[in-house]
């Protein structure tokens, strides 16, 4: 049996319970990470404490950077507290590092035996997501058993001793280890277990091994700098917080381990007070994370300040709903409306005539694609996430707003086509009607960005069919026709009738969200 079998073995297996572990945490702590994270606004202390159990319950500092990065962006949080919350989870990620370093190694067999068996026979949330991420523990306790155990005769053949030695050889080589393990791994979590375990073997001495736990913080920058791609704004500069600290953490503590190396005990001296070489490099990869932290929250606002110079850039508010939105739905679901809110926004019942060919196409094409779009991503958030059924009624409901605001945009170009074909002074005494079109516009998106009752209820009471105000526009209208050409009070007799369409389309909206505001089955 070759003796890397249990290395790539272990290897394998630590990948796959981490993306377990990633992906079922996520869905356990999303929801009400989100709404802590909105209670947490005002309290710095509240927002770090929240950071501290999300880096614990997600492990991966990138996801909660994004999941953040996406509230941000669709404005449900200020960037302040955002920042807290991102420098403190890299704290609570390296709570799994200790439970690696404890000896349950005897119970990992029944962890994930159970845990599998639980996984497959129940099918009910969440407890078959609970299932999945004690599973995931399992497997990556169990991989860090198998890597070990592979390790242990590897680290006397004499071609991993001498890549070993050499990749060792100086702290400089050391800290780059660390950064090209965490790329590889895109965990700096899995990087840290990883040199536990060859340490815990004796592969490799503890001083040797504590520069290659504060290189593991750097590995994932490169893994969110693809992530970024497209950012720009606030949700770009808190992405650049999390790579900035990182950053921070290696040049402070290997500006530490300087210290050390000349003698000034610090980090190596407080850890070597615990038993164990794999509970002691925990406590570096806590401290690694810890001490950093402590330093840079007083001064985040500065910071914030740099990193906006070097990126000043307003955010796009093209789309909101962008790739890293799908990876919590619960946020994703809290964008829709908003972006469907800037479809609203976009229709102008005054608009030029639409340049399209198509008679039935008079919506413009930035309208087209930015629709298309939006249900492109209610496709992608249904069919890569495991969703609630009450976050599956929700989003339902959400295409269904959007069936017809796309309707509503076909309504509101055929107005805007026939207006603009009457001559000028027929077009003065239409002028009401687009007035009133626009100001039901306006209505309908305060009432979708927000889908707060008193908003929705304004909505519906401004856009009855027979509302006061819309049946002045109308009468006042009919009260015109004589005093222009036969030709021309038809023309103007079919624009009453888009402009009723586009009314009562928008009523039917309106409608909709009051059942979206209270999403209850009917």
């Amino acid at each position: 049996m070759s003796p890397l079998n249990s290395p790539v073995l272990g290897l394998g297996l630590l990948f796959l319970g981490r993306q377990l572990v990633g992906q079922n945490l996520r869905q356990l702590s999303g929801g009400g990470f989100r709404n802590l994270v909105k209670s947490a606004t005002h309290t710095p202390v509240l927002a770090g404490l929240l950071g501290l159990v999300a880096g614990a319950l997600m492990q991966s500092a990138t996801a909660v950077t994004f999941i953040l990065v996406s509230m941000v962006g669709g404005g449900l949080i200020q960037t302040a507290p955002a920042r807290l919350v991102v420098i403190w989870c890299n704290v609570g990620l390296t709570a799994l590092a200790f439970l690696a370093a404890f000896n349950i190694h005897p119970l990992v067999a029944y962890l994930v035996g159970g845990a599998g068996i639980f996984m497959g026979s129940a099918r009910a949330k969440p407890w078959n997501t609970v299932a999945g991420a004690l599973l995931g523990v399992g497997m990556i306790l169990f991989a860090l058993g198998e890597m070990g155990a592979g390790a242990a005769p590897l680290k006397d053949a004499p071609w991993f001793r001498t890549g070993l030695e050499f990749s060792l050889s100086s702290p400089a080589l050391a800290f780059a280890c660390g950064i090209a393990a965490a790329a590889i791994l895109q965990s700096n979590t899995g990087a840290a277990m990883l040199t536990m375990t060859l340490a815990a073997v004796g592969a490799m001495p503890l001083e040797r091994a504590i520069p290659v736990i504060y290189g593991t913080n750097l590995g994932a920058i490169v893994l969110r700098v693809f992530l970024s791609a497209g950012m720009t704004g606030g949700p770009l500069r808190l992405v650049r917080m999390e790579d900035f600290f990182c950053i921070f953490s290696g040049t402070v503590m290997m500006g530490l381990y300087a210290l050390e190396t000349a003698g000034v005990p610090l980090v190596a001296a407080f850890a070597r007070l615990f038993h164990g070489t794999g509970t002691q490099l925990a406590v570096v990869f806590l401290l690694s994370n810890l001490i950093p932290a402590i330093l840079i929250t007083p001064v985040l606002e500065p910071c914030a300040r740099m990193i906006k110079r070097i990126w000043p850039g307003q955010s796009l508010r093209a789309s909101l709903l962008t790739p890293q939105a799908l990876a919590d739905p619960a946020t994703g679901m809290d964008l829709i409306p908003k972006e469907l809110a800037r479809l609203l926004a976009s229709l102008r019942p005054d608009a030029p005539p639409s340049p399209s060919s198509d008679p039935e196409n008079r919506t413009t094409a930035s309208f087209q694609s930015d629709a298309a779009s939006v249900e492109n991503f209610c496709a992608r958030l249904s069919s890569e996430n495991s969703l609630t059924n009450l976050q599956s009624l929700v989003l339902q409901r959400l295409r269904a707003a959007l069936h017809t605001i796309r309707h509503i945009g076909e309504a509101i170009g055929e107005f805007a086509d026939s207006n603009a074909s009457l001559p000028d002074a027929a077009r003065l005494t239409v002028t009401p009607l687009a007035k009133t079109i626009q100001d039901s516009l306006n209505l309908a998106a305060k009432a979708t960005a927000s889908l707060a009752p008193q908003d929705i209820q304004s909505f519906y009471d401004g856009t009855k069919h027979h509302g006061s105000g819309i049946e002045a526009a109308r009468n006042a209208l009919n009260d015109s026709l004589p005093h222009f050409p036969p030709e021309v009070r038809m023309s103007m007799a079919a624009l009453v009738d888009d402009f009723d369409i586009a009314i009562w389309l928008i009523h039917r909206l309106a409608k909709l969200e009051i059942r979206l505001s209270n999403p209850a089955p009917a």
